[in-house]
């Protein structure tokens, strides 16, 4: 549902979240989720963050929207 939104996935090979953190020059892809590394260096989790938090970037589905009316009505 997300990806279909425009939120790239976790693994795709070419546009997958993971294959596009090369930018931020990390060890490993995982650091970027790592409270570890974040406490050490937080700015590629900022620069990430503000750049995938830009909702102008994503549209909502037929689904976002189905959900929407559930909870409208108080179904969920």
């Amino acid at each position: 549902m997300s990806v279909s939104a425009g939120i790239p996935d976790f693994r795709s090979p070419k546009t997958g979240l993971y294959a596009n953190l090369s930018q931020y020059d990390l060890k490993d892809p995982h650091d970027m989720f790592s409270l570890e590394y974040f406490k050490e260096k937080p700015e590629p989790f900022y620069h990430l963050a503000k750049e995938f938090l830009d909702l102008k970037n994503y549209s909502p589905t037929l689904t976002h929207h189905f959900i929407k009316l559930l909870e409208d009505k108080g179904i969920l």
